[in-house]
């Protein structure tokens, strides 16, 4: 057959020359991971490009990705090799190289030697040596080899658009930049077909330095500062801050200065959800452009809009999918600079300013501030130097502070059991000696009885958002596994358990609340075995958690109030608040104590402020001070019922037990769909079956149980914590939210309007 090879939309064969080839090249695929099935095999697939060859240290896997590729019972089935060796002379003309990146350099090098021309996913190796061999060796074949890299951000129109309009002059000299690129993993939807076979932010091995070769920096930062390379140029470091404590960074802080005289920032997260956009200021203009989409965002002055690239303007840009399309267009470049004798847009030599900007962060490298945690806290409090302690749902708020304080406060190390390895991204910043993840599955009876093992004290905090049995089973054989091992529990519940809250002060003694949820049912569970089965245990009981990285008691609320209002019954209702560095020590003391066995604490804070004193103590840390209404009890009820009656979501029908089996059927089907097709049917999963109503602008996410908490006057006594743990919280109301302020802008700076010039100096200052 022959091929036929034109000039798409983006810039592939130059002059859009038509050209008529025998075949297409024979192709294989080195590192059959998540990038290789949700990305390449997709777009390779609607190009006709079917690889020959699948190669992987995991054969399942690759056998897997083959079946999946082959379209044709006539077509002859891949080879599925084990490692590059066992590739015939001659056998593939071309590869694409998508293991992981610590292996990008020696694979390369390998299949250099038997002319193979190769794409990379990016980084294109993890030092600059190591890139540097790569493209020194493909220009040395006789012909040289098209050696590509996987920066597909240079295809998307606004890139190429922007590009045109820096090299057009229309903006002047560029003088500022600034880059702020970011997302929460731990909120991302995990049960796509990586969850399942262990691929990409699912793998221990992206969190591993010795295999992903690094963390933010290397991954998210490889794009962002291709990006911004190939529009300006490279340039020097000025300083590099980010989180690493040995392991892979998840938050890092760029300082440049280009070599055309802009200076300017890049800020990236796997913690955060930051504005993903780059901005551009020059001597005659300024634009801001979307980094994940076709958008500009703001350009001034708006005549600019008018440049034209492809036939099309700023204002009429082609709707186009960043994790589809690119790809598409990548491997079309590629094969066309094969078949063309031309370079690809993406060269490995392009990568090499990337790698040197890389290599002299890591060379300046100093730890990113974090404010927002009391240093009054961090002291030892305990006898955990030097033992080793398992955290059952460590990439949580609760859990994720707590192995920190753990490993740099009490100097012990972590076994820190997470549900799905994309949540890892706090607690991967500690090397592998200090903080050791593995997967913890609750339903799993064997994994749990041997996770335990080897450890001195289990703090359990996971949580199963499904059913109330499940928790209790899972509590159940953690439980089972620390008495085998003779080890020590502390059981993490909540102030929940006595919902609903009486209109009296609360102690271990109040009655609990009727038998519902989770933490009701595995606190349940813990108190049996610790009654029936001689568990040595330890039952704790946080009421409001509050602080940096809380969900339920800073995310949400600071989103509400950036997005509009947060409504309150009016009032004098009591919030029990507490800070999670007062939890945190809580706990560690409940391990420590051994008065503390077969006991129940409730922990709180050291005042009991109104939840309206709470609320705008928050609105003020946000600078949104009128965002916090109040209004009659009884017209909220109202308003809140009217709203529940409206908010009846596919989601909310397809949780009762009867329809589970259709559940589970509709999952499977869920999980083959592209990303743009889950985007699609996940907010229809959400969306109500009937029309919503004022109401539900109004009231926000207020539910009938929230309400009744905000509105109960309970005032929960700490006293047997105080006599028994020796607990005494140090942090009030007005210190806590002066931490969680800092966390607040951190976290959400780029959404409370422009930030003070002096903000990226303040975060650069000594880490205190």
């Amino acid at each position: 057959m022959s091929i036929q090879i034109a000039q798409s939309r983006c810039p592939g064969a130059p002059g859009g020359a038509r050209r008529i080839f025998p075949r297409l090249p024979r192709l294989a695929i080195v590192g059959c991971g998540a990038v290789a099935e949700d990305r390449h095999l997709p777009a390779l697939a609607r190009l006709g490009w079917q690889p020959s060859v699948f190669v992987d240290p995991q054969p399942a896997r690759a056998s897997r990705l083959a079946r999946t590729q082959r379209t044709q019972r006539t077509q002859k089935a891949a080879r599925i090799l084990e490692d590059v060796d066992e590739l015939a002379p001659g056998e593939v003309e071309a590869a694409l190289v998508a293991t992981n990146p610590a292996l990008h350099g020696s694979v390369g090098l390998e299949l250099i030697e038997r002319d193979i021309h190769l794409l990379v996913e990016k980084p294109l190796a993890v030092s600059l040596r190591d890139a540097q061999a790569l493209t020194e060796a493909a220009a040395a074949r006789s012909p040289p080899l098209q050696l590509a890299v996987g920066h597909q951000r240079r295809f998307l129109f606004v890139n190429r658009w922007v590009k045109k309009l820096i090299d057009s002059g229309s903006l002047g000299r560029i003088e500022r930049f600034d880059i702020r690129e970011g997302e929460c993993f731990h909120r991302r939807w995990s049960g796509s077909p990586r969850a399942q076979s262990s691929t990409g932010q699912f793998s221990p091995a992206f969190w591993n330095p010795k295999l992903s070769g690094g963390g933010v920096l290397l991954d998210i930062g490889s794009h962002a500062l291709d990006t911004l390379v190939w529009w300006l140029g490279g340039g020097r470091v000025a300083s590099y801050r980010d989180d690493y404590q040995g392991g892979v960074e998840a938050d890092a802080l760029v300082e440049l200065e280009l070599q055309g005289g802009a200076v300017g920032t890049i800020e990236l997260s796997r913690t955060r959800a930051l504005r993903n956009t780059a901005v551009l200021v020059g001597e005659r203009g300024r634009v801001e452009v979307a980094l994940h989409r076709n958008e500009i965002l703001s350009v001034s002055p708006e005549d600019l809009v008018a440049l034209e690239l492809d036939g099309r303007n700023g204002r009429a840009m082609p709707a186009e999918d960043l994790w589809k399309t690119m790809f598409e267009h990548e491997l079309r470049d590629w094969l066309d600079a094969i078949v063309s004798v031309r370079a690809p847009l993406a060269t490995g030599a392009s990568a090499l300013p990337v790698m040197d900007i890389v290599e002299q962060c890591l060379s300046l490298r100093r730890p990113l501030r974090q404010p927002w945690f009391d240093s009054a806290s961090r002291r030892p409090l305990g006898t955990l130097k030097g033992r080793t302690v398992l955290v059952t749902g460590a990439s949580g708020f609760i859990g994720g502070r707590l192995t920190e304080r753990l490993v740099l406060d009490e100097g012990a190390r972590v076994r820190a059991a997470v549900r799905s390895f994309q949540n890892a991204a706090r607690v991967s910043a500690f090397s592998a000696d200090a903080v050791e993840v593995r997967h913890f599955d609750m339903t799993a009876e064997e994994a749990v009885a041997h996770l335990a093992e080897g450890c001195d004290t289990v703090f359990h905090l996971a949580h199963d958002a499904g059913t109330a049995k499940a928790n209790a089973d899972g509590a159940r054989r953690i439980g089972a596994a620390c008495r085998s091992s003779g080890v020590r529990l502390v059981f993490v519940s909540s102030v929940s358990v006595y919902e609903p809250l009486p209109d009296a002060p609360l102690n271990e003694d109040s009655p609990t609340g009727p038998a519902w949820g989770g933490k009701f049912a595995a606190e349940r569970e813990i108190r049996r075995m610790i009654r029936d089965e001689g568990l040595c245990a330890t039952i704790v009981q946080p009421t409001i958690v509050y602080g940096p990285f809380s969900r339920y008691w800073t995310d949400e609320p600071a989103q509400a109030m950036l997005e509009g209002s947060l409504v309150l019954p009016a009032g004098d209702g009591i919030c029990n608040a507490v800070h999670v560095d007062d939890v945190v020590s809580s706990l560690i003391l409940a391990a420590c104590r051994e008065e503390a066995l077969g006991e129940t604490f409730l922990i709180s804070g050291p005042e009991h402020p109104t939840w309206l004193e709470f609320y705008r103590a928050c609105a003020r840390a946000l600078g949104r001070e009128h965002a916090v209404h109040a209004m009659e009890y009884n017209e909220l009820e109202r308003l809140v019922g009217q709203a529940g009656a409206r908010a009846f979501t596919p989601r909310r029908l397809l949780a009762y037990p009867p329809v589970q089996p259709l559940r589970r059927m509709l999952s499977s089907v869920f999980r083959r769909f592209d990303d743009g097709v889950r985007a699609r049917a996940k907010r229809f999963y959400d969306h109500p079956l009937l029309p919503s109503t004022d109401a539900a602008s109004t009231i926000g996410d207020l539910s009938p149980r929230r309400l009744e908490l905000y509105a109960a006057k309970c005032l929960v006594r700490i006293d047997k914590a105080r006599q028994r743990l020796g607990f005494d919280p140090q942090i009030d109301l007005e210190r806590g939210m002066e931490l969680t302020s800092s966390y607040i802008r951190w976290a959400y700076g780029h959404r409370l309007g422009p930030e003070p010039a002096s903000r990226a100096e303040t975060q650069l200052d000594s880490k205190c």
